[in-house]
């Protein structure tokens, strides 16, 4: 349990969480459209859920 909220609170877990909150916020003020919010989302939790580890723990 432990290690998994140490590597839920890494540095690129953090920056996903910021750029999405900003993404959504900028949504709702409308300052990013629909499609500009679709493009911007998918590619940022593509890039999170596909990276590998660089250590080598996951494969």
């Amino acid at each position: 349990m432990r290690n998994r909220l140490a590597k839920l609170i890494d540095l690129k877990s953090i920056i996903t969480i910021l750029i999405t909150g900003c993404l959504i916020y900028g949504f709702i003020v409308g300052k990013v459209n629909n499609e500009q919010f679709m493009t911007i989302a998918t590619m940022i939790f593509t890039f999170y859920f596909a990276k590998k580890s660089d250590k080598g723990d996951e494969e």
